[in-house]
C-alpha cells in the first residue's frame, strides 16, 4: 500500500506542480504528510517506481537531459482518464484519513453500499481472463437466488454502486449485475477472454448511466434554466453534450444518445429547472411521466 501511495503522489506531484529532479520531489515528499520522519525516495526506488506507473497506472514519466528534470509524457491523458481521477480520489481520502476520525463527528458521508469487498477477486479474474461464479438475488426477485457462471468484461462504478458487466459463457447475452446483490463469488478454474468489442467506451457510447440497450441513439436537445446551467457544465450528462444557445436566463445544450430510465430520471431530478425540447416523442415521455407523478399528489 505505501508504495501504490507513493507513486500516486509522484503522478499527482508532476501533474499539479511540473516536471522536478528527484531532489525536487524528495524535498516535497519530506514535507507532505507521506514522508516518514524525513525519509528520502531513493534513486533505485524512484527507477523501480517510474517501472510500476508505466506497467500498472499506464503513465510514462521521462527524464529531460537539458533541464535534467523528470516529466509525465502523457498528461493530458492523465488529465481525462477517469480511473486515475477516482484513485486520486483515495490517495487525497489517504492522506487526511488520521484527521478525519479524530474529527469523525464533523464529517457526513454517504453510505457505501456492500459489493466493494468482492473487487479484488474480480479485478484479479479478469486480469488472468478467469470466469466468475457466484448467486445473485435481484431486487426485482427476491424471493429466486440464481446461479451464475460468466466471462468478466469490465466493472463500472454508477451512482456509489458498483456493477459487474459480463457475458454468459456461450456468449448469447450480456447482463449488468450489481455487486451488492451478489453471494459466494469465486474465481474459477476455466480461461476466457471476453468478447472483444464489449468495452467500456464501446458498450456505453451512446448510454447514460448503468442501463444498456441496443436502441438507436437520437438527438436531444435540453433547455436549462438559470444557474442550473453551471452545474450541467460541471457535470455533464454525457460526453456528446455541446451548448447550441445562450441567453441570460437560459442555455440550450444538445445530446446524442440512448433515452434510458437512467437518463430520465436524471432529467427529472433537476425539476423545473430542465426542459426536454425536442424530439417530440420524448418530450412526451417526459411529459406523461410528470403527469404520472402528479396523479400520486392528486388522488
Amino acid at each position: 500500500m505505501k508504495k501504490y501511495i507513493r507513486c500516486l503522489w509522484i503522478v499527482h506531484t508532476l501533474m499539479e506542480e511540473g516536471d522536478a529532479s528527484l531532489a525536487d520531489l524528495n524535498e516535497r515528499w519530506k514535507r507532505s504528510s507521506y514522508g516518514y520522519e524525513g525519509e528520502e525516495i531513493g534513486a533505485r526506488t524512484f527507477s523501480r517506481d517510474k517501472e510500476f506507473i508505466a506497467s500498472v497506472m499506464q503513465v510514462d514519466i521521462e527524464y529531460d537531459s537539458v533541464t535534467r528534470k523528470y516529466t509525465l509524457v502523457n498528461k493530458d491523458d492523465v488529465e481525462k482518464n477517469t480511473i486515475y481521477k477516482y484513485l486520486l480520489s483515495v490517495f487525497h481520502i489517504n492522506g487526511i484519513s488520521s484527521l478525519s476520525i479524530r474529527l469523525k463527528d464533523r464529517m457526513m458521508l454517504e453510505e457505501i453500499p456492500t459489493g466493494v469487498e468482492y473487487l479484488p477477486v474480480l479485478l484479479k479474474a479478469m486480469e488472468e481472463e478467469k470466469v466468475v461464479k457466484f448467486d445473485y438475488q435481484s431486487y426485482y426477485s427476491k424471493e429466486s437466488l440464481f446461479h451464475f457462471e460468466v466471462i468478466p468484461c469490465f466493472l463500472r462504478l454508477f451512482k456509489q454502486r458498483w456493477y459487474l458487466i459480463c457475458e454468459y459463457l456461450d456468449r448469447s447475452r450480456t447482463r449488468v449485475l450489481a455487486l451488492e446483490r451478489m453471494q459466494n463469488l469465486v474465481a474459477g478454474n476455466k480461461k476466457v477472454s471476453p468478447s472483444p468489442d464489449i468495452l467500456p467506451e464501446i458498450y456505453y457510447h451512446h448510454h447514460y448511466g448503468i442501463i444498456h440497450t441496443t436502441e438507436r441513439a437520437i438527438e436531444i436537445q435540453l433547455k436549462v434554466y438559470d444557474k442550473e446551467y453551471d452545474y450541467i457544465v460541471s457535470t455533464p450528462f454525457h460526453y456528446s453534450q455541446r451548448e447550441i444557445e445562450r441567453k441570460n436566463e437560459y442555455a440550450v445544450i444538445r445530446l446524442y444518445l440512448i433515452p434510458t430510465l437512467d437518463f430520465k430520471q436524471r432529467i427529472l431530478s433537476h425539476m423545473d429547472k430542465v426542459e426536454v425540447l425536442s424530439p417530440a416523442s420524448f418530450r412526451e415521455e417526459i411529459k406523461q411521466d410528470i403527469l404520472r407523478i402528479l396523479t400520486r399528489y392528486t388522488e
